[in-house]
């Protein structure tokens, strides 16, 4: 009697960081630099969770909004650090970005630095032994 195959999930993430943009003008939409796995991801692996941390020179001015974004979407984050679970709209091996505006007209003073922006990205697949 032979055996059926088990299948078993095996787990990956990568992780990416990079300077962010200087906000100087508000109600201007402000795109950090891409944030991508930087190397291939099984063809079937699905996103699990994100965890994000974003650091600022200054503190967050009232009105500031962020966003991270793949090229067709995009989730709001509501806080410079934390985490997000399924079920969110984006696959672990697409471009990451965040979306940074601040909800307020005319010159901000002091300008809004974003010092860098950090994302994890942890993702799954099926592990089947009889491959």
């Amino acid at each position: 009697m032979a055996a059926a195959p088990s299948t078993l999930a095996a787990h990956g993430a990568w992780s990416g960081t990079a300077a962010g943009p200087q906000l100087s003008v508000g109600k201007q939409t402000y795109a950090g630099q891409a944030l991508r796995s930087s190397a291939p991801l099984p063809p079937d692996a699905a996103l699990s969770r994100i965890s994000w941390r974003i650091t600022l020179l200054t503190p967050p001015p009232p009105g500031l909004e962020i966003k991270l974004c793949s090229v067709t979407a995009c989730i709001p984050l509501d806080r410079l650090t934390g985490q997000k679970a399924v079920p969110l709209p984006f696959s672990p091996n697409e471009e990451l970005r965040f979306i940074y505006a601040v909800n307020a007209p005319g010159q901000l003073k002091p300008p809004i630095r974003v010092v860098s922006n950090q994302i994890t990205v942890n993702y799954h697949w099926p592990n089947r032994s009889d491959r």
